[in-house]
Parts: C-alpha cells; structure tokens; sequence
C-alpha cells in the first residue's frame, strides 16, 4: 500500500484542516493516483498521477487564515510556498525574522538554537528542530543565514546535519497599498529516506502555518 497525498481545491473546507494521506493500491501498469476532492465533497483519483499540479489551499491556525501551496517537485523533493498578511511596518518584522536567537521562543518545534554570528557579518544556526513527538523523530541541520536589508529577503540554507538533504526556506516582505505587509514564504526541501514523505508532508501542513502566525503575533506585539 502506498501514501497518496490529499489535494484539497480552494474553499472546500472551513476551519480546521483534514490531515492525513489516503492509501490506495499501486499497479505497475498505471500512475499511482492523487486524489482530489470533488465538488459533493468525495475524493475521486486524478488522471494524473502524483504529478497532477498542485491547489493553492487557505489553511486555518486559530482565526487566522494562511496561503499555502505545496507542490511535488519530484519523487522526494518538495516545495512549499505561501504567506500571511502582517498588520505591521515591514522594520518590525524584519527584527522579528533576523533575531535568530529567539527563535525558539517564537516557533513551537524548536528543541535547540545556537547561533554563530561572524566579523564578516555572516550567520550560522546549529537547530535542533522535533519532525514527530509520536515516532520520537529529530532533525538536525546547520542554517546558513544569507540576510539581504535592502530587499528585506532571508533566505535559510542547509550547509550540514541530518534530518533533510535539501534545505532552502526564503522569507520576504511586501508591503501593501491598503496598510500592513505581506510576509511570504517559500521552501525547497529533499528528506532524508529514513523519513517517510506522508509524515513529512503532514508536518509540513501543520507547522507552516503556526510558524507563520506565531512570526505575525511576534512582530505585532514588538
């Protein structure tokens, strides 16, 4: 039996999200299928196999409501984007993202930071982060920090450790005519083998979302 990622169309659900994978039988002979969810609200397979594109999803943390979108690069590669609108300046949450020392402070799944900040102005992170309480699933990875002001982009990339092969997180600001700031979020990722991808995917869906709000109520109440 193999996983089968659930993609879910926009506004087709309210509140909090289904998570989990659908399991479904795989012959050599076809594609394996995706299943989507239909307009009565029954999942039905995709032609397409795992490489039907992906639905931009509105997912849910408290009242909050976060962009996402998670694509299927390739077999084990994945590549998350969205974002979440800010009421605040983008200086505040500009200090919010580059204040690397109080990250576990703001984001839950953080077990461990150690943060090297050198002469020539660059950035190392040393984290510990927890994937499963469940399974008893860490990751380690060291962060290199590549800080652009002027554009006011962050871009997070894995150098070493264990827990993923791929790294590459980028956060950005744009800030909106109608007041406050759209923070947006990217992320490229390749697990490591011995994590299975429905867990990684079901992760991913639950914590990108409380990362960014918790980032939002951070650079809010700053």
């Amino acid at each position: 039996m193999l996983p089968v990622l659930i993609l879910l169309q926009p506004g087709a659900w309210v509140g909090q999200p289904p998570y989990g994978a659908l399991t479904g039988s795989h012959s050599p002979a076809r594609s394996r299928p995706v299943a989507v969810l239909t307009g009565r609200g029954a999942f039905a397979p995709s032609p397409f196999g795992w490489l039907a594109p992906a639905q931009p999803e509105k997912l849910y943390e408290g009242s909050a409501h976060v962009d996402f979108l998670l694509e299927r690069v390739h077999l084990t590669k994945r590549r998350v984007s969205g974002g979440i609108h800010i009421d605040a300046a983008p200086p505040s949450i500009w200090r919010t993202l580059t204040d690397f020392e109080a990250m576990p402070e703001i984001i839950p799944n953080i077990l461990s930071n150690t943060v090297t900040r050198r002469a020539d102005g660059t950035v190392s992170i040393d984290q510990t982060s927890l994937l499963s309480r469940r399974l008893n699933l860490e990751t380690e990875m060291t962060l290199e920090a590549v800080v652009d002001p002027g554009a006011r982009r962050l871009e997070l990339r894995r150098t070493g450790g264990h827990g993923f092969l791929e790294f590459v997180a980028t956060y950005s600001l744009q800030p909106q005519p109608s007041g406050g700031t759209y923070l947006k979020y990217a992320v490229s990722l390749v697990p490591c083998p011995i994590f299975p991808l429905p867990l990684v995917e079901q992760k991913i869906r639950r914590e990108v979302p409380k990362m960014l709000v918790a980032v939002r109520d951070a650079a809010q109440s700053g």
